[in-house]
């Protein structure tokens, strides 16, 4: 049996919970509309089934395409439908409601967002040197946190440097988190211009960069800024070599 990797392993248990959230929810609509079931069973089933439908064919179809617009249009009908219901009180509105939620959830915990496979293959921590790039030098490293030692990655420009854990750092480049966290040293950021709205502050630092560039950020107390930004082809050359380093 392939060993889990730690993310791997918290994709699946959000996976379990996110089905186990499904299923108390259906067990909650029918025990909420017992009696609606043996007096007017078609008010609770026409809003049910439609809610179903609703829910997870425009949720999960908003989830694979990343389309803010159908997900929005998911949850504006889901409000506005539950309300229309509500005010005619022709089938159950709370049926409706709780239906959708129930599809969403049904379909994100059976297709949950999984990143490409990767291309790019571990190697022995021995085997991996240290790498270089637009200002940047990076090595292998550890980090502690609750008193367990885990492999990370040290990021240095300039007399500043912190360690990143490298679960953080590949889950930044398979595109689960907008932003990775420095674990140890100073307050330190890697993202992509682009991420953050343009009226923040991380937005407001990086303006006149072109999206999707790669940087990395100062964070000390209310004062954020650029510390490095890295060309197209060092920042896929850092990915690459940031690929190849085992997670555990």
């Amino acid at each position: 049996m392939a060993t889990l990797t730690t993310r791997e392993r918290d994709r699946r248990a959000t996976q379990y919970v996110t089905g186990g959230a499904a299923v108390l929810a259906i067990i909650a609509t029918l025990v909420v509309h017992r009696q609606l079931l043996s007096s007017n069973p078609l008010a609770f089933w026409l809003p049910s089934v439609a809610g179903l439908a609703y829910g997870s064919l425009l949720w999960g179809l908003g989830s694979r395409r990343n389309s803010k617009w159908l997900s929005n249009l998911t949850m504006a009908g889901w409000l506005v439908i539950f309300w229309v219901l509500l005010g005619t009180k022709v089938v159950s509105g709370p049926a409706w409601f709780i239906a959708v939620m129930i599809g969403a959830i049904a379909v994100t915990a059976a297709f949950p967002k999984k990143p490409q496979p990767p291309t790019v293959q571990k190697r022995p921590l021995a085997d991996i040197g240290p790498w270089s790039g637009s200002g940047v030098a990076a090595a292998t490293a550890t980090y502690t946190a609750w008193k367990r030692t885990l492999p990370g990655i040290t990021i240095a420009t300039g007399d500043r440097s912190a360690v990143f854990p490298v679960e953080s750092l590949a889950a930044f480049f398979d595109g689960e988190l907008g932003t990775a966290e420095s674990a140890s040293g100073p307050s330190t950021f890697l993202t992509r211009v682009g991420v953050a709205a343009p009226d923040s502050i991380v937005g407001e630092v990086t303006a006149g960069l072109a999206d999707g560039t790669l940087v990395l950020l100062d964070v000390a107390g209310d004062n954020t800024s650029v510390v490095a930004t890295f060309t197209p082809a060092d920042a896929a050359a850092f990915e690459q070599w940031v690929r190849t380093i085992p997670e555990d």
